[in-house]
C-alpha cells in the first residue's frame, strides 16, 4: 500500500466542486436544513436569471400584442397653434398688404386626425402575427431551457456539498483513529514494550499530520460548496445552509428502456421546442416577404380642420385657404411596394434561412437522442461502479477492523495500521465519489430527456 493512499479522495472535492464555487463567500450564521427538493424549488424562485429571463419574456409578449393592434390600422393626431396677421377679403379684393404682417396679429389652430384601416393585405398581418406567436413560443422556451439548466446546476451542488461532508466526516474519524492509535502506541513505548518502536509513532505522526491538513482541505472546498449553493438557492449573504440529506446515498428510480427516452425525450426538450418555435417564425417571415410582392388595401378616414378669427372665411371652394376650413376624409386606397427585385431578394433570403434552420433541426433531432444515449449509458456505468466500489469498502472496513485488533493486542505494526487506515479511506472515498457521480449522472439523463426522473416535489 501507498504511503498516500489514505489521502487519495482529497484531490476529488477540487474537481467535482471547486470550479462551481469561484467567487463565493463563506457564510458562518445558522441556517435551516433543506433537501435537495427545496434547493431546487428555492433556485427557480430565486435564481439570478429569473428576472432576466422575465423580461424578455415580457418583451416577446408587447411584440405580440403590437401585431395583434395591426389589424385596427394607424392613427395620427396633429394639432398646430399660433397667431397670424389680419386678412379681409376674398382672391379678388383684399384691403391688406402681404407687408402688413405684424398687423392685427391674432390666434388661429389647426389640427388634423388621420386614421389608416387595412381592409386587405394579402396576407402581410397574418404572417406578422404568425411570426410574433412564434416569437413568444421561442421566448417562452428559452426560458425553460434556463430553468432546466438550474435544475441540473443546483443538483449538482448539493450532490458537491453532499460529497465533501462526507469525505470530511471520514477524515475526521480517520484523524481520531489515528490520535487513538499514536496514543496507544507511545504508551506502550514508554512502557518499555518491545512490540512498537520509535519508527512506529514517526510513521503513524507523519500519517496524522496528512489527515490533519486533509481535513483543513476538505473544510475549506465544503464552505465554498456552501456558500456556492446557498447563493444559488437565493439565500442572503450570510446566511448559512445546511443539507438535510448529509448521506451519501444512491438517488431511488426506476428507469424505462432507452428505447422509450430515444423516442420521446429530444422532442421533450425546451431546445426543440425553441428550434420549432424558431422554425416556425422563420416560415411566417417568408410568407411576409413574398406577401410584400402585392399590394396593401386600406380605409383612410379622419378630418382637417383649421381657424383663424382675424381672417375671413373664403367661401369659394376654388381658394385656398390655409386658416379656415373644415375637410372630413373617406376614401379607398392602395398601397403597393413596386421595388420588384429587392423585394424578391428579400423573399429570397428568407426562404435560404428557413432551409438552414431546417437543417439545423435535422442536425439537433439526431444529436439531443445521442445525449439521451450517452447520458443512459453513463447512468448505467456510474450504478455498475458503485457496486463494484462498495465490495472493496466493505474489504478495507474488515481489513482495518482486524489489524486495530492486532495491533491492539500487540501483535501488529504500525506500518500495517498506517496501511489499513490508508486503504479504508481511499476505498470509502472511492465509493462516495461513485454515489455521487451516479446521481449527477442521473441528474443530467434528466435534463437529456427533458423530464425530471427523481421523485422530488419542486
Amino acid at each position: 500500500m501507498r504511503r498516500s493512499s489514505f489521502i487519495a479522495g482529497l484531490a476529488v472535492l477540487s474537481t467535482l466542486v471547486g470550479w462551481q464555487v469561484e467567487g463565493a463567500a463563506a457564510t458562518d450564521a445558522p441556517g435551516t436544513a433543506l433537501r435537495l427538493g427545496d434547493c431546487v424549488r428555492m433556485a427557480l424562485e430565486n435564481g439570478p436569471d429569473r428576472d432576466l429571463i422575465a423580461a424578455d419574456l415580457a418583451a416577446a409578449k408587447a411584440r405580440l400584442e403590437e401585431a395583434r393592434a395591426g389589424k385596427f390600422g394607424d392613427a395620427q393626431y396633429t394639432q398646430l397653434l399660433g397667431v397670424i396677421n389680419e386678412a379681409e377679403g376674398d382672391a379678388v379684393f383684399s384691403p391688406n398688404s402681404q407687408t402688413d404682417f405684424f398687423d392685427g396679429l391674432g390666434p388661429f389652430t389647426r389640427l388634423e386626425l388621420d386614421i389608416r384601416i387595412p381592409l386587405y393585405t394579402f396576407g402581410k398581418l397574418s404572417a406578422a402575427l404568425d411570426a410574433a406567436e412564434q416569437g413568444m413560443r421561442s421566448e417562452s422556451a428559452r426560458g425553460e431551457m434556463v430553468r432546466a439548466d438550474t435544475v441540473l446546476e443546483t443538483k449538482r451542488l448539493y450532490y458537491g456539498l453532499q460529497l465533501s461532508e462526507q469525505l470530511a466526516d471520514l477524515l475526521r474519524e480517520m484523524l481520531d483513529s489515528m490520535d487513538e492509535a499514536i496514543e496507544k502506541t507511545q504508551k506502550r513505548l514508554d512502557d518499555g514494550s518491545q512490540t512498537v518502536t520509535e519508527r512506529d509513532v514517526l510513521r503513524l505522526q507523519i500519517g496524522r499530520s496528512r489527515f490533519a491538513a486533509g481535513v483543513e482541505e476538505v473544510d475549506a472546498s465544503t464552505r465554498l460548496t456552501r456558500s456556492a449553493l446557498a447563493r444559488a438557492v437565493g439565500l442572503d449573504p450570510g446566511e448559512r445552509i445546511e443539507i438535510a440529506e448529509r448521506r451519501m446515498e444512491m438517488a431511488e428510480v426506476e428507469l424505462e428502456p432507452i428505447d422509450v427516452y430515444e423516442a420521446a425525450g429530444p422532442h421533450r426538450r425546451p431546445e426543440w421546442k425553441r428550434l420549432v418555435s424558431g422554425i416556425d417564425a422563420q416560415q411566417a417571415r417568408v410568407e411576409l416577404e413574398e406577401a410584400s410582392a402585392y399590394p396593401t388595401l386600406f380605409l383612410a378616414t379622419g378630418v382637417r380642420y383649421a381657424v383663424a378669427g382675424n381672417r375671413d372665411d373664403q367661401k369659394n371652394p376654388f381658394v385656398y385657404d390655409d386658416y379656415n376650413f373644415v375637410e372630413p376624409v373617406g376614401v379607398l386606397g392602395i398601397h403597393w411596394d413596386l421595388n420588384v427585385f429587392a423585394n424578391r431578394a428579400k423573399a429570397a433570403q428568407a426562404r435560404a434561412e428557413m432551409d438552414k434552420m431546417l437543417a439545423e433541426r435535422r442536425r439537433a433531432e439526431t444529436g439531443l437522442r445521442l445525449e439521451v444515449e450517452r447520458s443512459y449509458v453513463e447512468v448505467e456505468r456510474a450504478r455498475a461502479t458503485v457496486e463494484s466500489v462498495r465490495a472493496g469498502r466493505k474489504a478495507a472496513r474488515g481489513l482495518m477492523v482486524l489489524t486495530v485488533a492486532n495491533f491492539d493486542l500487540g501483535i501488529g505494526e504500525g506500518d500495517e495500521l498506517f496501511e489499513a487506515y490508508g486503504a479504508y479511506t481511499e476505498t470509502s472515498t472511492d465509493y462516495f465519489r461513485a454515489v455521487h457521480d451516479y446521481n449527477v449522472s442521473l441528474a443530467e439523463l434528466s435534463r437529456a430527456v427533458g423530464e425530471e426522473l427523481l421523485d422530488l416535489e419542486y
